[in-house]
């Protein structure tokens, strides 16, 4: 049985759905590689060797393969990578994050691949990597059979990499790049001062030494510039960083496969699709003030934790007692509520204290077991959801004999070494953003996130989304304990990539793709954009042409083209000054036909589409169409052409307005006109997007 991002085994049907998705992955590095790189060397019939000719495209494809958090990614790249040997890729190279726990894992699991020879960067005696030992084998077989090399995202380790390749002449043979968590280290972190026009020397590291290298001395010296026959397939579930760059940046996606998770999957629907006042499972909200408390006295229990960890000891007892099948690697628990390693340190040693003591107690006093507040609060939290009827006096039996068998593991850089050891029980894990991405967490019950950063990303906190996955089998005894400012940032964040994931699927051509931006969080970290090509839209926003066109040869017969249309809005006569209801693609057409400047002030027409069509699901499909005369005294419209009541009536309504106003021929312009207005509900949530795409 393959096994999903979370560990957890898949169904046979959501196995078969990622190796069905896999052969669709291939397809498109197939078709974009005989395209763009060279014909015939990759697919049916491919010959498995290189030219040295240059891309036909004059660049190396490059693209994303867009999963859900836990959704499966591993397992798609593995069979994608299967896949691609048997079609003529004979060196593949697998990049994942600078996190040994997960390095270990990723060559795990590729292990299982047959055939191509496997080496990772974890193989390092005396600065000699397992492939520097095995060369003369890998030069004798890799045109045969292939090999894969996991590395990490580490700069001693891609040079030794990147050298080996030069040495064995691996240009020779096609190449497919997987770049896992790609938006995490790669992207450029010199961009934004670049954008800035500060003296910037050279790229970033790793940047550098993956895409492309021009540090003096280091020209050229990069895997993509190495590997010159590639395609670079992008592999994330949080790929905001990369469709917010320019389309001219080597990382922007050019082709898009979403990657969907198969039956049994538990994602943000699950968690947070209704975050109201009053918490319902698998939510818990704990007091606002709960992660300031813990700041404060760093050895008190506050009571939304004692709950969680009693809810985790009465779960995790009551799914053993009635399934009868507990995991070989026992339950987990997961608490993170800080990046930083004394935080870790602190909350490990004060939740052993109180599981050590509570243990201490029931074994003296078995019968007060479930006697104590937050077990008998956890009894009935966990009948809300658990229709099985609870044996109490089992459930405390089993408590009073097991919790000695505890284990605490702190997980952060100081201690990433080795893999992951759990007891047969309860497991306690604490730590900060190495548990953010990729690894997985096996039988994971309860979650304690309390992780409050002063300025938050989307992308770093959707990462921290270790309770979605393949987990259908446990979900009735799983709980999320939480502040409910922090759920509704999560519920923001399910909904905003809900939002891209439909927009991508209906249209992969990936122009302008508007990301959408949770409440106060950021989309990424800005450091890798050119902020001078990002603009956004917000709530209520008043969105206009600054400069309307109005010659004749450049309106064509686009006026009349909407004539006709606004008379079918309103079925016949016009009615002015009337917000009358539309269906949405009657604005989007409308939007497509008006002739506007290219990219005229904050007006930009492809991102407009893409807004409406990304947000269209909010509004069941709706908008709203007024249509009034319009009598400008000058040809440029700085601050639009609505005010006052029009405007504020347009903002409350609950789906967007396009105003079209008739320009008459004449003072100052030079033919009838349409002019357009958009102005978005108060309720849309801001995006961003890239002008330059």
């Amino acid at each position: 049985m393959e096994r999903g991002d979370r560990g957890k085994p898949m169904g046979r049907s959501a196995l078969e759905a990622i190796r069905t998705q896999a052969g669709e992955i291939l397809e498109s590095i197939v078709d974009s590689y005989d395209t763009q790189v060279a014909p015939g060397e990759v697919g049916d019939g491919g010959r498995a060797r290189a030219s040295g000719s240059l891309p036909t495209a004059g660049k190396c494809p490059t693209g994303l393969l867009y999963g859900r958090v836990q959704s499966g990614k591993t397992a798609a790249m593995i069979v994608t990578c299967a896949l691609a040997v048997d079609n003529g890729f004979r060196v593949i190279i697998v990049l994942t994050s600078n996190n040994l726990k997960l390095v270990e894992q990723t060559k795990d699991r590729f292990g299982d691949l047959d055939g191509a020879l496997i080496y990772s960067s974890l193989g390092s005696v005396a600065g000699q990597y397992d492939w520097d030992r095995d060369r003369g084998h890998i030069q004798t077989f890799v045109g045969a059979r292939g090999a894969v090399f996991v590395c990490a995202k580490e700069d001693g380790h891609l040079e030794s990499l990147i050298r080996f390749l030069q040495a064995i002449g691996a240009a020779d043979y096609p190449a497919l790049i997987l770049d896992d968590e790609a938006d995490h280290a790669t992207p450029d972190t010199q961009q934004a001062a670049r954008a800035r026009g500060r003296d910037v020397p050279h790229a970033s590291t790793t940047f550098r030494l993956v895409v492309e290298n021009d540090k003096p001395g280091q020209v050229g010296l990069s895997l993509r510039e190495t590997l010159t026959h590639n395609v670079f397939l992008q592999v994330t579930a949080t790929p905001y960083g990369l469709l917010l760059q320019n389309l001219t940046n080597p990382l922007r996606p050019a082709f898009t496969r979403l990657l969907k998770p198969g039956a049994g999957y538990n994602g943000g629907e699950s968690f947070f699709a209704s975050t109201g006042e009053s918490a319902t499972p698998p939510l818990v909200y704990v007091d606002e003030t709960e992660g300031q408390a813990l700041t404060t006295e760093p050895m008190k229990v506050p009571e939304g934790l004692q709950r969680s960890i009693a809810f985790f000891l009465v779960s995790a007892t009551a799914h053993r007692l009635i399934t009868g099948s507990p995991p070989r690697s026992g339950y987990k628990y997961l608490c993170h509520t800080s990046v930083k390693k004394d935080v870790h340190k602190d909350l490990a040693k004060a939740i052993l204290s109180y599981v050590d003591d509570f243990a201490k107690h029931i074994a003296a006093d078995p019968a007060g077991a479930l006697a104590r507040p937050e077990v008998v609060w956890a009894v009935s939290e966990l009948r809300k959801s658990v229709a099985s009827e609870l044996d109490l006096a089992a459930l405390e039996r089993d408590i009073v004999r097991h919790l000695p068998k505890r284990s605490m593991q702190v997980v952060n850089s100081e201690q990433q070494s080795g893999q992951l050891k759990f007891d047969t029980r309860f497991n306690f894990l604490v730590g900060g953003n190495i548990l953010g991405r990729g690894l997985t967490i096996d039988d994971l019950l309860v979650t304690y996130y309390l992780r409050q950063a002063r300025m938050t990303q989307m992308d770093t906190m959707h990462q921290h989304a270790r309770m979605y996955g393949y987990r259908q089998g446990v979900m009735t005894y799983t709980r999320v304990f939480l502040t409910q400012t922090l759920a509704t940032r999560f519920r923001q964040i399910h909904e905003g990539e809900a939002a891209l994931r439909g927009l991508l699927e209906s249209d992969g051509s990936g122009r302008s793709v508007p990301v959408e931006v949770a409440g106060d969080l950021r989309a990424t970290r800005s450091n890798i954009l050119d902020i001078g090509a990002l603009s956004a839209y917000r709530p209520g926003q008043q969105v206009y042409p600054v400069d309307p066109i109005h010659e004749p040869k450049a309106l064509g017969d686009s006026v009349s083209k909407l004539n006709a249309m606004v008379q079918a809005a309103f079925g016949g006569d016009v009615s002015e000054n009337e917000f009358r209801q539309v269906k949405l693609a009657t604005v989007k057409e409308m939007l497509e036909t008006v002739k506007v400047q290219e990219d005229d002030g904050d007006w930009h027409t492809v991102a407009l589409l893409q807004v409406l069509s990304a947000t269209a699901s909010r509004y069941a499909d709706a908008a709203y169409l007024y249509v009034r005369d319009h009598k400008p005294r000058r040809l440029s419209l700085p601050s639009g052409a609505i005010s006052g009541d029009e405007q504020t009536a347009a903002r409350e309504k609950l789906a967007p307005v396009l105003f079209m106003f008739r320009g008459k021929k004449g003072q100052p312009w030079d033919a009838d006109i349409w002019y357009p207005t958009i102005v978005f509900p108060r309720d849309m949530p801001a995006v961003m997007f890239n002008r330059d795409a």
